[in-house]
């Protein structure tokens, strides 16, 4: 029988109401607990605004693009499949854009227009549609359809199923008509603002481009963690062909630096964040175990008087001190999974969208992140009450016995 954990385990059910040592259990347990739970709700928030945002830009543009400086994109079977070649991909699109006046009967509103074919997947702007439906490109005809942001449906003044009218300087000026069909708001007012989608070849045909040239070709990856690695080897196989050696790669992070640089930001206050309920978690509980120790003098004076050594009495605080992390740590962790559940479930806490992209605060839990934040914890806290734990060696028996 391991004598240690026996009496550890008796002190740790603090018994006796009033008792300090019961005190000590109940207010050392909800201080780790509230430590654990802040911690683990701030990376749960933290991690849903990076996925959001990333989402949101993602579909605005993609994980990676291949386009040319000064000319179009020449589209080919060859050339898809070297771009699908790695296995991240999961989507190669080909795109035009190009900037434009629309015009409604009262306002007018300049933007870009964004052409795609009908092999687009539409899930991103189906996930955001409020009114409407994503437009149909499958004919064998141009479409006149056009999906427009809520913010710019507001601006012109128009809704689903008026018409508009999109105005392109060159030389001579061309206009042409489209229907709305379909009326959609991500939440992001700085790109929302930006694109409306349209029929691919209305933008080639007003290009005079051929049916296989495009602005760009969007890459959809599986991870955006393999973004880096996924563009050195389309930087190695574009290179490695003369009839594409010209064609840049150009990553999401590049797209929108200024986004990834807030990101950044959110990423360094999290750290601070941890860092000090960390060293505030740590000194509550290296000042319990003091005061545990301080009320359990007369024990420890008996124990050493009957034998006990330092380090089996050491063992017997630390085995103590485990358990109340422990407890505290079942106890956050339940507490952060509940309301993290809730505020994904219903979305209670609401946000300015203006000022953070998104309407509610973002909720994503991850497995990983959880077991090693509490690993971390646990070992950390270890750690900081060792110094604490020697000192009961520096209680001598005979003045506490003495003392009783």
């Amino acid at each position: 029988m391991n004598l240690e954990l026996f009496i550890a385990r008796r002190l740790l059910r603090g018994k006796g109401e009033g008792t300090a040592s019961a005190s000590i259990v109940r207010f050392a347990v909800a201080g780790i607990a509230l430590g654990i739970c802040v911690m683990l709700l701030s990376v749960f928030v933290v991690k849903g605004f990076k996925k959001e945002i990333t989402d949101k830009l993602s579909g605005f543009f993609a994980h990676v693009e291949v386009t040319a400086a000064d000319a179009p994109v020449v589209v080919s079977d060859s050339l898809l499949a070297l771009l699908r070649a790695p296995e991240e991909v999961v989507q190669a699109a080909p795109y035009a854009t190009k900037p434009t006046v629309l015009k409604s009967p009262s306002e007018i509103h300049g933007m870009l227009l964004r052409g795609v074919d009908s092999l687009y997947s539409p899930a991103f702007y189906e996930r955001h549609l409020k009114e409407g439906r994503f437009p149909d490109f499958s004919g064998a005809k141009a479409s006149t359809e056009i999906l427009l942001s809520a913010a710019v449906a507001r601006v012109l003044d128009v809704g689903v199923g008026e018409k508009l009218t999109a105005y392109f300087v060159q030389e001579p000026v061309r206009l042409r008509a489209f229907t709305v069909v379909g009326i959609y708001d991500t939440g992001f007012k700085e790109y929302d603002e930006m694109f409306a989608l349209c029929d691919i070849r209305q933008l080639q045909r007003l290009n005079g481009w051929q049916g296989n040239e495009v602005t760009g070709i969007a890459l959809e990856l599986e991870d955006m963690e393999a973004i880096p690695e996924v563009r050195m080897e389309l930087e190695g196989r574009l290179g490695g062909d003369d009839a594409w050696a010209e064609y840049r790669v150009t990553t999401l992070q590049e797209l929108a630096p200024q986004i990834f640089d807030w990101l950044s930001l959110l990423n360094m206050n999290v750290v601070v964040i941890l860092t000090l309920i960390m060293v505030v978690a740590g000194f509550n509980m290296v000042s319990g175990l003091l005061i545990l120790i301080l009320d359990k003098t007369a024990l420890i004076g008996i124990l050493k008087t009957l034998g006990a050594r330092n380090v089996s009495l050491r063992k017997i605080f630390l085995y103590i001190a485990m358990g109340l992390i422990v407890r505290g740590m079942i106890a956050g962790n339940c507490l952060a999974l509940l309301l993290g559940g809730v505020q994904a479930a219903f979305r209670l806490i609401a946000l300015n969208p203006d000022m953070y992209y998104m309407d509610t605060v973002p909720v994503v839990f991850n497995v990983g992140v959880i077991l090693l934040l509490n690993a971390g914890v646990l070992v950390l806290s270890v750690l900081m009450l060792l110094v604490p734990a020697m000192l009961i060696s520096r209680i001598l028996p005979i003045k506490v016995l003495r003392f009783e």
